[in-house]
């Protein structure tokens, strides 16, 4: 662990590492940035999580005197740890004494809530006010196939249950249910998001939320704050509008979870209504060789880009937009997942995935808790259970044919192993047996019968998010290749995709 000696900060007496000679000038600049509101611009590679960690421990110990909370929040569970192991490294376990913390946006919200109930704001179906948050309905509760959502609303000041009907049919909790569920304590994280927006639509909750947040917390970090939605950023607003130390990390250009209700359009709003200082940090230590350096610098300055093909270079990960596009590129690329399994069929073939993606590369398949979650598998030692199951499967799928009949028939033989291998273990139904449920089969054994000497994994470009390969290919179509023609625009979802992929490679980067 470093040494420690001190430094003012804003007057402050605080401490940072006696070893700060190897931060760059860019990230002391950040780390010890004096404004009440700071906005951390980090590009790839540049560092932020050491940044972010730097600044907690800055801050924690910034004063003896104010036992208001230092909170730093992020995304996901991994990342969260990941920058709890850094401020530890740095600081020492002292920087994490209660009440300081490092927790999820979703741990935050929790706790808002659980206050607002505590405190007789907000009244809970059977008036609890310790709630039990979950991540999902799915294994807990009976699902059916409908466009009928069941949801949670405001109705005064009481949390209610009540439902709404949605576009699209899917996988959806029953209504009965639900409530029994909601009326024992229970619910997801997203129905506390739910109630809290609609808590927040009202002036005097929300100002009951953001004098609690400033009575409790000093100093509030978010990492990854182009991640964040509309809800999300009004705590953050809340905060800064109180005097809550505040600061905000995170790239314009690596925003890609709109589609999920992000809103990386609302920060430049946020910075400018709060008045947030800008530090950048542009130096990174990621990129090694001329081509990326090149690659990363063209990029960011939205000048025209060819990106060359691959000529048989070994690649460590190849990217695409979705698992389709990878299942189709064939040759040595072995996709790490089908996608979120929505289905009991889906959930199957996943989990036959995730048995040749760990014999293959040591590697689980993406999406495989939720895949043991949809078919109601628990028991860890289920896996290892199934293997000699999965391995007879594989077997077949290695069966040479003669004609297309021949192949369906073999798909179909599989299919039925697989379906039988499951329900030794899962209790789950499956629908009769349908082209849209083999076809996953039919895209291993391709891969299966292709044999590579050396298999590459390949993922989609929001799982690579964060990340960082020696090598890297990416699939682009030709619209693609068009936009890095004509240089890429930060404001635009499918350029800051491409960028996002263009920028995991550390020696490589490559067209496949």
């Amino acid at each position: 662990m470093l040494r420690m000696t001190t430094r003012a900060v804003a007057g402050n007496p605080a401490v940072v590492p006696r070893h700060r000679s190897r931060l760059t000038d860019e990230q002391l600049r950040a780390i010890t940035a004096k404004s009440a509101c700071v906005f951390i611009e980090a590009a790839p590679g540049s560092g932020k999580t050491t940044v972010a960690a730097q600044r907690f421990g800055l801050l924690r110990f910034a004063t003896p005197v104010d036992s208001r909370a230092v909170v730093a929040v992020s995304f996901t569970r991994s990342a969260t740890k990941e920058l709890q192991q850094r401020v530890i490294r740095a600081w020492g376990f002292a920087a994490l004494t209660p009440p300081h913390r490092i927790i999820t946006i979703d741990t935050l919200l929790w706790e808002v809530l659980t206050f607002l109930l505590r405190a007789g704001h907000l009244t809970w179906p059977g008036g609890h006010t310790n709630l039990t948050v979950i991540d999902t309905w799915k294994l807990r509760l009976p699902h059916n196939w409908t466009r009928y959502q069941p949801s949670l609303k405001l109705d005064g000041r009481d949390v209610t249950t009540t439902a709404w009907w949605a576009t699209e049919a899917k996988s959806r909790v029953l209504l009965a249910p639900f409530k029994a569920a909601v009326g024992d304590g229970v619910c997801t994280h997203d129905d506390v998001r739910r109630v809290l927006a609609y808590a927040l639509d009202d002036p005097q909750l929300e100002a009951i939320v953001a004098d609690r947040i400033a009575a409790s917390v000093r100093a509030l970090i978010v990492d990854e704050v182009f991640d964040a939605n509309p809800l999300d950023l009004a705590l953050v607003s809340s905060a800064a509008d109180r005097g809550v130390s505040t600061t905000i990390i995170g790239d314009p250009w690596q925003a890609l979870y709109r589609f999920r209700g992000a809103g990386p359009h609302l920060v430049p709003n946020l910075v400018e209504a709060n008045d947030f200082a800008t530090f950048p940090l542009t130096r990174s230590f990621r990129f090694i060789t001329a081509q990326t350096q090149s690659m990363a610098r063209m990029l960011r300055e939205k000048v025209p880009l060819t990106v060359l093909p691959r000529a048989g270079q070994e690649l460590d990960v190849v990217l695409a937009a979705t698992w389709k596009e990878l299942w189709n590129i064939g040759g040595d690329i072995l996709p790490l997942s089908f996608g979120s399994p929505d289905s009991v069929p889906a959930a199957a073939a996943l989990l036959l995935l995730d048995f040749v993606t760990s014999t293959a590369f040591g590697a689980a398949a993406v999406f495989r808790d939720e895949a043991l979650t949809q078919l109601g598998i628990v028991d860890v030692s289920a896996r290892t259970r199934l293997e000699p199951f999965f391995s007879d499967v594989v077997a077949t799928l290695q069966e040479p044919v003669r004609s297309m009949a021949a192949e369906k028939r073999c798909i179909n033989r599989a299919w039925d192993q697989l379906v039988a291998a499951i329900g030794t273990e899962s209790q789950r139904e499956f629908p009769r047996r349908h082209h849209s449920h083999t076809e996953r089969l039919t895209l291993l054994r391709q891969h299966i019968l292709s044999d590579p000497h050396r298999p590459v994994p390949g993922i989609t470009i929001h799982q690579a998010k964060g990340r960082e390969w020696r090598c890297v290919g990416v699939c682009l179509d030709d619209t693609d290749i068009d936009r890095l023609f004509h240089g890429l625009d930060e404001t635009q979802e499918t350029d800051r995709r491409l960028y996002v992929a263009l920028t995991r490679g550390k020696e490589l980067t490559v067209v496949v």
